[in-house]
């Protein structure tokens, strides 16, 4: 006796949404990161029907992976937190910066909106 199984409806492919984000950000190399960043947010939301929320995060993880790909630097997760960041740099030496540290740092630098269409996320401007 046979086993019969049903045929079901066909589904669409489901993406990785990181490659799909590295993709585009490829494809807007030459462009400065403001307008790469924003426009990988746009792709996102618009063909892959992501929240923008959801964009922003997968499209700043991806641009965060691309611009770090051959650093020896790297962030320590096992002890940042919602208000600490720790960076091992490869010197052996540890980087600890609070809130308020970055905030500081951040003082008179050019933030471009990375997202044009709520204006809410920036980023550092490096024209």
């Amino acid at each position: 006796m046979s086993t019969v199984v049903p045929i079901t409806a066909a589904r669409p492919l489901q993406l990785d949404p990181n490659s799909i984000a590295g993709e585009q950000l490829w494809k807007l190399r030459g462009e400065s990161r403001d307008v790469a960043l924003d426009g990988c947010i746009e792709h996102l939301m618009i063909n892959h029907d992501m929240t923008e929320r959801s964009a922003e995060n997968t499209a700043m993880r991806e641009m965060a992976a691309v611009e770090t790909i051959t650093s020896l630097d790297s962030i320590d997760i096992s002890v940042t937190t919602t208000s600490t960041l720790v960076l091992n740099r490869s010197d052996g030496y540890r980087v600890f910066l609070t809130v308020r540290d970055l905030r500081e740092l951040l003082k008179g630098k050019g933030l471009v909106a990375g997202n044009k269409d709520s204006g809410r996320l920036l980023l550092l401007s490096r024209q």
